[in-house]
């Protein structure tokens, strides 16, 4: 007997930033603490188990959109040590938390469509 294992391939950037609300994963994110990009790169892959990679350049253009809102804002670190380079960090405005909800509602709303749309019909 053939068992097909079916092996879950992560979605590249590309594909994930017409399925996902990457806004929303930075919010998600910087509601625990300050980030920085590669930072949260990591934990989206690593929450995702593995099944969101994005490029770092796909994230930058999510945070440049909440910051030019107002949602977000950017600091620059200190390096304490001398081989150590200062990083951009990002921190959550208190302003964002009526859009956070208005980007939940949208999603939870295609996503319950998506679901009703192949549902539909079948036995």
């Amino acid at each position: 007997m053939n068992v097909l294992i079916e092996r879950r391939r992560p979605m590249r950037s590309a594909e994930i930033t017409k399925k996902i609300p990457l806004e929303l994963l930075c919010i998600r994110l910087l509601e625990e603490r300050d980030m920085y990009g590669y930072e949260m790169v990591q934990e989206i892959r690593k929450r995702s188990e593995g099944l969101l990679e994005l490029n770092i350049t796909t994230l930058y253009l999510a945070l440049k959109r909440l910051n030019e809102h107002g949602y977000v804002s950017m600091y620059y670190s200190d390096a304490e040590a001398a081989r150590e380079r200062s990083r951009i960090y990002y921190h959550l405005e208190e302003t964002v938390g009526e859009y956070k909800q208005k980007l939940k509602e949208e999603y939870e709303r295609v996503t319950l469509g998506v679901r009703r749309f192949l549902e539909f019909g079948q036995p």
